[in-house]
């Protein structure tokens, strides 16, 4: 096994037509399928009544839920075995109760880490900018006098 772990989430719709016991079984078969297959479970959200923006298979409500869970970073697998991924979405397409799903990729921990890092340079780098700029002498305003006199003296001489 590889150390880099992939995050993912997984959305998905569920027709609002079913009984709530079969929601939530629905639900639960998906964790599942995930864990089975090598992902670990992050985080749950389970399914709540929720009304669409548009209809989806002729529905205007649906369940809505979401699941994070990580997998490992390997990309080559064993033949013969599937990967998490293309486990889930089989069981998905398979599956007629679930209107809509979505998985998508989201940072690993290190890239979240990263991008921390990267804003604190940039915010240091921006308060020095300013402490630089609030420490620059003024110019006085016998220096503004004098350029004022030398711009009316060259537009007198034109």
């Amino acid at each position: 096994m590889s150390d880099v772990r992939r995050n993912y989430e997984l959305a998905f719709h569920i027709n609002p037509n079913l009984e709530e016991s079969r929601i939530a079984m629905i639900s639960s078969e998906l964790k599942d399928q995930l864990a089975n297959n090598g992902a670990t479970v992050t985080f749950v959200k389970e399914p709540e009544h929720q009304h669409l923006s548009y209809q989806v298979a002729h529905n205007d409500h649906s369940y809505f839920g979401y699941i994070q869970f990580s997998t490992d970073g390997e990309l080559e697998l064993p033949e013969g075995k599937q990967g998490v991924l293309a486990v889930v979405e089989e069981y998905i397409k398979l599956n007629n109760d679930i209107l809509r799903s979505l998985i998508i990729r989201l940072p690993s921990d290190a890239q979240k880490s990263q991008a921390l890092e990267r804003q604190m340079r940039a915010k240091e780098r921006l308060e020095k900018r300013a402490q630089a700029t609030s420490k620059a002498p003024a110019k006085s305003s016998a220096d503004g006098e004098k350029l004022e006199k030398e711009l009316e003296t060259i537009i007198e001489k034109l």
